[in-house]
């Protein structure tokens, strides 16, 4: 891997950050939309989405454990450079309202959403990777991830408005026309991050030999590693059930499609402003007092969903909203520590591994999050959901459950497993 710079100004940041923009164009559409794309015009059944969803995703963990292999042997910014064009094309593929049914439909959308996962993973994960190298200390890596956070928000607003602007255009091919705008905007990005010139005053680290046992080396005794591991899968799993629950929600139980799409977009600008605020309170109090903060914010909000479950679109997308300002946190959490732990948490003179440990947290997520997907789609069609239906009581009871006991419980977990993370990684910084 390359060696960073000994200083990162305010400008090289953002412009590094500006890298994880380029990647919510994609990853906040597939969150927000494509579970609802594969049910509501493709016609998949909603467990057979959530299934091809889970498999994508196991595919994509276990992708990027290969990538991060050849990634810390070769050059991460070569794979983000190479990846970036590829990945806009399959993009656009995975939206294609296709004339097949039955298992040639489904053959499709899953080949399609593998493709996709698999170039996704091989910018995504090196990028990730190069906060260790470009960034020198605790501060500029927190500062750094407050930006991707921002700018990953700011992405997830322009998704949410502009898809739903390219939908009521064309509705069937809106979806597709979107894609190909964000591609476009992120194949450009990623291009300039990935020729960013690191400023290397060292020569680069001898590579480390790929063995089970320098891996195991890498990760043993990293009890910080573990610990922010499980509190992210919780909190992927959690953000993974609701974001997909709202396009539903907002059909079936708001009876307003278009609210839920402004709901996506009000959050998204809530994360924008969340963000700050929590960069605040990791450097006044820590980050593990800021997670805990985090979490228990956003459990109000889903115990608010659960208890109340609003009919109108006002008081559910308020609760939305509040869900993702504290939902927002736990994820800045993780990236602003990651780094962190990848370097420092370890044993001694254990072998350097930074983007192989970097797949392996983001296979433990892909995972989580295919199967909470999965769990929210077979559910949701057990209850007796039938795609543009008018849906009966008991569905839309079961709806407005999943929506909010699923991602409570793994909000619940996430909280938990911080509890135990080493104060001396997650303490206050000046």
């Amino acid at each position: 891997m390359e060696q960073g710079s000994a200083t990162l100004g305010w400008s090289k940041s953002l412009l590094f950050a500006s890298g994880d923009f380029a990647c919510n164009l994609y990853w906040q559409s597939i969150t927000f939309y494509l579970l609802f794309f594969y049910t509501d015009t493709l016609g998949l059944s909603a467990a057979m989405a959530g299934l091809i969803t889970m498999v994508a995703s196991i595919w994509d963990g276990l992708s990027g454990l290969v990538i991060g292999i050849a990634a810390d042997r070769r050059s991460a910014r070569t794979f983000v450079r190479l990846n970036a064009v590829p990945l806009a094309l399959s993009f656009v593929l995975i939206y294609l309202p296709v004339p097949l049914s039955g298992a040639w439909l489904a053959g499709f959308a899953l080949i399609g959403h593998m493709l996709f996962r698999t170039l996704y993973v091989a910018v995504n994960v090196p990028y990730a990777a190069l906060t260790v190298r470009i960034a020198p200390d605790s501060a500029s890596r927190s500062r750094i991830a407050g930006l991707r956070m921002i700018l990953g928000a700011s992405a997830a607003l322009i998704v949410a408005v502009g898809t739903q602007a390219c939908i009521g255009v064309a509705p069937r091919i809106g979806y597709a026309i979107a894609a190909a705008a964000f591609g476009a905007v992120g194949t450009m990005l990623l291009l300039i991050v990935g020729g960013m010139d690191g400023g290397a005053s060292a020569a680069p680290a001898e590579p480390v030999r790929f063995s089970i046992g320098n891996v195991l080396a890498a990760i043993a005794g990293n009890r910080a590693f573990a610990c922010v591991n499980l509190g992210i899968c919780g909190a992927v799993a959690s953000m993974a059930v609701l974001t997909r629950a709202i396009p539903y929600y907002f059909k079936y139980e708001v009876g307003d499609v278009a609210a839920g799409s402004t709901a996506l977009a009000m959050m998204s600008v809530a994360g924008v402003i969340a963000i700050p605020v929590w960069m605040a309170c990791a450097a006044r109090f820590g980050h593990r007092a800021q997670w805990q903060i985090s979490a228990a914010l956003a459990g109000v909000a889903l115990v608010g969903l659960l208890v109340l479950r609003p009919t109108t679109a006002l008081p559910a997308q308020a609760l939305f909203v509040l869900y993702q300002g504290g939902g927002q946190g736990l994820f800045f959490g993780f990236w602003a520590l990651i780094p962190d732990v990848v370097e420092h948490g370890g044993r001694p003179n254990a072998p350097r591994m930074d983007v192989l440990l970097f797949a392996i947290a983001a296979l433990l997520q892909k995972v989580t999050m295919g199967v909470a997907v999965a769990i929210f789609g077979a559910l949701l069609s057990a209850a007796g959901y039938v795609a543009r239906d008018v849906q009966p009581p008991h569905v839309l009871r079961a709806l407005a459950l999943l929506a909010a006991a699923l991602p409570l419980a793994a909000l619940i977990v996430a909280s938990v497993a911080m509890l135990r993370f080493p104060r001396s990684l997650g303490s206050a910084r000046s």
